[in-house]
């Protein structure tokens, strides 16, 4: 494939033959609207964003739609659009039952800035890239298929933004290679949940990343099946409960308290 992010062949491409428009038809979920499936991130990005409604998210590991979503919260209680990208078939297919009202990719965000064929191994919520030049690699002994991926850039060009409220970023290893791929001059991301706990850079790599490209580390969330850091635009704060001196926070219930902005900055 081989084409530049910004490409308009390759915006096409996206636009006509990779992303699914919204559902119609009533949501399809095991669980109801009223629960929020995410493992505390939806409400921690939900204090920092004032209750915001009519946002617009990215989440990259859509999964089945429903479980563990981070977005599913602010689609059904904030009225918010964006897209869902899932490159494992059989979740795919999966999250189309759902019905979710927003736009769905069978696909990938990409580890470069241009788009890609990968190897992707199937492994229902662990799914990810695979590298055939790795000495690691499994060859046969895994579920695996070729999957196509796509700059970030190149989706929202697709979608007709550059601004997103929330980007939820979950994709068991390759993160740090999809933040450091992403034009951050042309892209306005104010919050981020990124899975820390794979990514073989590290961390620290990770959160430096970041603080390069102007954000604040939040907050880490950890939960039995959650390893997340949060990360925030310093402007975002300047324009939540900050006004008062307050900040959102997350205990092991996943129940919100506050904290003052200087324990943050200390």
């Amino acid at each position: 494939m081989g084409l530049d992010a910004d490409d308009p062949r390759l915006i096409d491409y996206i636009r006509q033959h990779v992303i699914v428009p919204p559902s119609t038809e009533p949501y399809n979920l095991y669980y109801g609207i009223n629960h929020d499936p995410s493992d505390g991130q939806a409400k921690v990005v939900d204090e920092l964003l004032n209750h915001k409604r009519n946002g617009f998210y990215v989440e990259s590991g859509g999964y089945t739609g429903e479980v563990v979503s981070n977005t599913l919260f602010f689609e059904i209680k904030r009225n918010w659009t964006g897209i869902l990208i899932e490159p494992n078939p059989r979740n795919f297919e999966k999250l189309l039952s759902r019905k979710r009202k927003v736009h769905l990719a069978k696909a990938c965000i990409g580890e470069t800035k241009s788009a890609d064929k990968v190897v992707f191994s199937n492994k229902k919520s662990m799914g990810k890239i695979l590298n055939p030049q790795d000495p690691n690699y499994p060859g046969e002994s895994l579920d695996l298929s070729s999957a196509k991926c796509f700059p970030l850039y190149s989706f929202l060009l697709a979608l007709g933004t550059t601004t997103v409220d929330y980007f939820s970023l979950d994709v068991e290893s390759s993160e740090y290679k999809v933040l450091q791929s992403i034009p951050w001059d042309k892209i306005d991301i104010k919050t981020l949940s990124v899975e820390y706990n794979l990514i073989p850079e590290g961390m620290p790599a990770l959160i430096d990343l970041m603080k390069s490209k102007g954000y604040i580390y939040y907050m880490k969330i950890i939960r039995p099946y959650t390893h997340d850091l949060i990360f925030v635009k310093p402007e975002v704060l300047d324009h939540t409960r900050v006004q008062y001196g307050e900040l959102p926070i997350l205990d092991v219930n996943n129940t919100i308290s506050w904290m003052t902005r200087s324990n943050l900055e200390s």
